[in-house]
């Protein structure tokens, strides 16, 4: 387990630092800012948050991820696949946090920080158990072992309790995270 931990966090490395090389080398081949950044925040300021339609195209985006996560776990191709997802889980939070860096300063490292907080204590559980329960399946497929009936239900087990967590993670994104980012946005515009 250990071992696959650390493959995991080298993949996300990996990701990070590739997010930020893309970042700054789209700025400085297109010469501006080329995030939706401002758009966001424009968005922000002219219509009112409304949580429950936050939540249900979360729920709808996340949630499709997770089922074809938990169906690709069944077969051969889920190692592969599940490496790509670490992989562009970390190019995307480095991207962003490169974008906020190079668009706010110091500060902006900081609403970039709020942008996953307080969600990202549940979305690290969970997916990390998702794609470990979905490594380990594939891996038996990989290898052409027999799954037994006991394989199976660890499976469903891990993935249900890998569904809770990112239910919980959707709903504080949903909920939670609307405040913490208008606080960190009133930060940084001052």
């Amino acid at each position: 387990m250990k071992k696959m931990i650390n493959r995991f966090l080298l993949l996300y490395l990996a990701g990070f630092a590739a997010g930020i090389l893309c970042a700054n080398f789209m700025l400085k081949a297109k010469g501006f800012q080329t995030s939706l950044l401002p758009v966001y925040f424009a968005g922000l300021s002219d219509k009112k948050i409304i949580s429950r339609e936050i939540f249900g195209h979360l729920l709808w985006q996340r949630g499709s991820l997770f089922l074809f996560c938990g169906a690709v776990g069944l077969t051969a191709a889920a190692v592969p696949l599940v490496l790509a997802g670490i992989l562009w889980f970390g190019f995307l939070a480095g991207n962003l946090m490169s974008i906020f860096l190079l668009e706010y300063g110091l500060k902006g490292i900081l609403t970039g920080v709020a942008c996953f907080f307080p969600q990202i204590l549940f979305y690290i559980p969970g997916w990390f158990l998702a794609f470990f329960s979905a490594v380990e399946m594939g891996q038996k497929s990989w290898r052409r072992r027999k799954k037994t009936g006991e394989d199976y239900r660890a499976y469903i087990f891990f993935l249900s309790m890998s569904g809770v967590l990112l239910l919980l993670g959707i709903w504080m994104e949903s909920y939670v995270n609307q405040k913490v980012l208008l606080s960190a946005l009133q930060f940084l515009l001052r």
